[in-house]
């Protein structure tokens, strides 16, 4: 079989891989279920403006919600697949895209980086949001300006402004770079790039109100930017993250980019310039998340596909740093292994995992001794272990990570729904979970002293917020969730 015969198999493997979770996790606490109650609400009645408990949702624009309410007319509200669909369809897309602009060694890269693989199987919208910005930068590369102009306004409708400011800066860098402007309809690209949001963002102000613009505008878009409240790090936060952030990837990104330069290749050089047109701008922001790298990690892999189009000394050298970074990932699981606490224990079996499939990995690298071979092994080290944990681990996952917990800590109180208000409380979303829990309602300081219910559910850090109106209810039930502890009150 030829090499890119071999690539393809692997990468149909990669591919098959992230369809293992759907069928038997639940949504984690935190964004995942926050979203679940927007789409419950979506089908309440707010599908063009979604609201979350009643007032408009202003983190996101609609379009991943949208794609998530849709699905549920088939696969129902309490299926994982709606929620996981946009994710797994944006890899696909994605795949396809870094074959289509440099091949399937390419693809496997960016399939087998560890932000992109495990992010492809959650309800986030930032697989989706990544493959839109692949088709913009593409676009830009091949001058077709008005293609990008229509991919970053879609870009823009499933996470935000930052797509337009990101093909702007490539635009600008590529300008600087080629020291001449890439050609094309500028007029046109950005009429459409500024439209097609637009045409759901105006008719949202007028139907959200002053309260409404001024959250996205101010609070959301330009607070965000400037003076966050949330996440907020310094410049170099992201610099100091590449190693994890582009995991496995990083060390062979770096002689990537150095042997971009030195060997005078253009298309690698536009690779760069989109890096750096994510890295910067997101760097400036004052909020800051690992996750948003994610958009540097497909013109890594279509740099490091570039590197393995010649053989020469920076191939050579992409082998060793392969080889350097399996030894790594073998460390990282031996120590693993020697952390002596109870807590660790169930992960004992993945660790060991890692451990066997990095052994055979160098053992294997060190006979083909080549650059191709030795990414290849490297990107199937760490899926090895997480597949492991997808297939045995999953129910562990689901205790500590889901709402399993809050869920039976609610049932096990019997009274009604609607006498259980949850404070600090993560949103209510298992796949088994009683649909009368639909109506239990989530409280502000002012509606538990206006409307005192039976039962309080709220997170042990958040308690002392509401211990006026605590006293006149005994604890009844502790629960640990997400690593943090969560108290039942009755009255």
């Amino acid at each position: 079989m030829s090499r890119d015969g071999s690539l393809t198999v692997l990468l149909g493997v990669v591919a098959l891989s992230i369809f293992i979770t759907p069928g038997s996790r639940e949504l984690f606490v935190g964004d995942e279920t926050k979203y679940a109650q927007v789409v419950r609400e979506m089908r309440a009645g707010a599908f063009f403006l979604p609201t979350l408990e009643g007032t408009p949702f202003t983190h996101k624009p609609p379009l991943h919600f949208w794609a998530i309410d849709v699905l549920t007319l088939p696969f129902g509200v309490y299926s994982m697949w709606p929620f996981v669909l946009p994710a797994i369809t944006g890899f696909l897309v994605l795949l396809w895209l870094m074959w289509r602009m440099e091949g399937p060694f390419a693809a496997f890269v960016c399939g087998t980086s560890l932000m992109v693989w495990g992010s492809a199987q959650t309800a986030r919208m930032d697989i989706t949001f990544t493959a839109a910005l692949v088709i913009a930068a593409w676009m830009l590369q091949k001058e077709r300006l008005t293609a990008a102009g229509i991919a970053a306004g879609m870009a823009t409708l499933i996470k935000g402004l930052m797509a337009p400011v990101i093909l702007i800066v490539l635009f600008v860098f590529e300008w600087i770079r080629r020291r001449r402007a890439p050609r094309g309809s500028y007029g046109k690209a950005v009429l459409l790039m500024v439209v097609i949001p637009l045409l759901w963002f105006v008719p949202a102000m007028i139907m959200g109100g002053s309260s409404y613009t001024r959250e996205v505008l101010v609070k959301q878009t330009a607070e965000r930017a400037v003076g966050a409240w949330v996440h907020r790090s310094p410049p170099w936060f992201y610099l100091a993250h590449a190693p994890a952030d582009l995991l496995p990837w990083f060390l062979l990104a770096i002689v990537a980019i150095i042997a971009a330069y030195a060997r005078g290749d253009d298309r690698a050089k536009f690779y760069v310039s989109w890096m750096l047109a994510v890295l910067i701008p997101y760097s400036a922001l004052s909020s800051k998340l690992d996750v948003y790298m994610m958009a540097m990690i497909p013109p890594a892999a279509l740099l490091i596909g570039r590197l393995a189009e010649s053989s020469d000394r920076w191939t050579r050298l992409g082998n060793i740093v392969n080889i350097v970074m399996i030894v790594i990932l073998l460390l990282t699981g031996i120590a693993g292994l020697l952390i002596d606490r109870p807590e660790a224990a169930p992960f004992q079996s993945m660790l060991m995992t890692l451990c066997v499939a990095a052994i055979v990995a160098l053992i294997v690298a060190w006979f083909a001794g080549n650059m191709i071979a030795s990414t290849v092994l490297l990107g199937l080290v760490p899926i090895a272990a997480f597949v492991y944990a997808a297939l045995f681990l999953m129910p562990l996952a689901n205790e500590l990570a889901s709402d399993r917990p809050i869920v039976r800590a609610i049932v096990a109180q019997h009274v009604p729904a609607e006498e259980v208000a949850l404070y600090t409380a993560p949103y209510l979303w298992t796949r088994d979970m009683p649909r009368e829990l639909e109506r239990v309602r989530y409280a502000s300081p002012e509606s538990l002293r206006a409307h005192p219910p039976a039962v309080i559910v709220t997170s042990r850090k958040h308690a002392g917020e509401i211990a006026d109106v605590l006293r006149t209810y005994h604890r009844s039930n502790e629960f640990q969730m997400i690593g943090k502890w969560f108290d039942v009150y009755r009255r």
